[in-house]
């Protein structure tokens, strides 16, 4: 007789309180978006987005971006402008969420680790500004998921995909290279390090994409 699987025997599926939780965090940041005002850095990566490179003195190109996508879609206003990184935000926790669940947590558990990620006042006060810092943990978060699911499966493909992640972090803000270099030192460290020693690692490190030093519009 075989025993039920686990989401047959759970009464509700695993992302249905996280995806309230999330709804919650993205509704109390567009209610509370005018209470502070613009945070100085989005007015500079505004004014990148009128200037479009791969690279700036102060970052990379992917929150100049995101800031060409933000003016020219729902506009530059407070409110519009923190939809993105709410939006960040609700992803961190889905994926947070997700996490937890690969870890073998039940519906509790899922529900439990989505509310601890959308809880911390940090995490409230990161999401709250059109920056880097918003992005950041979620592509981190999202190179560790991935690195998860290739430990649990053994499919080495998955490199490919750690490689995206690894190199929207890149375009993103380079201090994601500190946190992938100490996931694979991890790795190496472990009875994990066979999951190192594949083409499929070197393939993902050619899907990460570079940083380029000419424009591609002014």
């Amino acid at each position: 007789m075989t025993s039920p699987n686990r989401e047959q025997t759970e009464p509700q599926a695993w992302w249905f309180v996280p995806a309230i939780v999330t709804l919650i965090y993205f509704a109390l940041h567009l209610l509370t978006a005018t209470r502070y005002g613009y945070f100085r850095d989005a007015l500079y990566y505004l004014a990148c987005a009128e200037h479009l490179d791969w690279g700036y003195v102060d970052q990379p190109p992917l929150i100049a971006g995101l800031a060409w996508v933000a003016r020219h879609t729902l506009g530059t206003s407070l409110r519009a402008l923190l939809v993105w990184p709410a939006l960040a935000g609700c992803a961190r926790i889905m994926l947070t969420a997700a996490f937890a669940r690969e870890l073998g947590a039940r519906s509790f558990g899922t529900a439990l680790a989505a509310i601890l990620a959308a809880m911390p006042g940090v995490w409230y006060v990161i999401d709250h500004q059109f920056a880097m810092n918003a992005f950041e943990p979620l592509f981190a978060t999202a190179c560790a998921f991935v690195l998860l699911r290739m430990i649990k499966t053994g499919n080495l493909k998955l490199w490919l995909l750690f490689g995206v992640f690894a190199g929207l972090g890149l375009e993103n803000k380079y201090s994601i290279a500190v946190f992938a270099f100490a996931l694979l030192a991890g790795l190496l460290l472990t009875g994990q390090r066979k999951l190192l020693f594949t083409p499929w690692l070197f393939a993902g490190g050619g899907v990460a994409p570079p940083d380029r030093a000419d424009e591609f519009g002014a």
